[in-house]
């Protein structure tokens, strides 16, 4: 799959999603492009999971070396993640687990700023310092703007 192909593919999906979180669905997009490199990843392709999101409970799951900074060195883990039947499955539940996380609350304030949405919600996504500045940056060098701008 194509850079192109995948932003097409995961628009529809975050659309979907977007539509009943309000959650900024370009945002989603260029999320979910970085946390699977444009779909390339294992874990995108064998798992349909675009965001690294972790299995809890009896979720179907399956284990994947990852990285991780801890103290700004990163280092490699195992860790169980969740198993889903498609895209739209996946963001759904990504954007359940932002409407229903107490870290996010201020990402959820922010909902109607979609750079702001991404700062807050990289405090607790992800590890990496980088994460926020990395999702706004595919986020305007895709012009994700455009289908947030079709959700109002």
């Amino acid at each position: 799959m194509t850079r192109a192909e995948f932003v097409e593919k995961a628009k529809a999906a975050a659309i979907g999603s977007s539509r009943e979180s309000k959650f900024p669905a370009g945002i989603t997009v260029a999320q979910a492009a970085l946390e699977s490199n444009w779909g390339q990843s294992q874990l995108s392709r064998t798992a349909n999971n675009y965001f690294g999101l972790k299995a809890h409970g009896k979720h179907p799951a399956m284990e994947f070396r990852t990285q991780e900074f801890v103290n700004g060195v990163e280092v490699h883990v195992v860790q169980r993640f969740a198993v889903y039947e498609s895209m739209e499955e996946c963001f759904a539940c990504r954007d359940r687990q932002i409407e229903n996380g107490t870290a996010y609350s201020a990402a959820r304030e922010a909902k109607a700023d979609p750079e702001r949405f991404a700062i807050e919600l990289a405090k607790h996504w992800a590890t990496d310092p980088n994460y926020a500045t990395k999702i706004v940056r595919i986020y305007d060098e895709c012009e994700l703007s455009s289908i947030d701008h079709l959700l109002k």
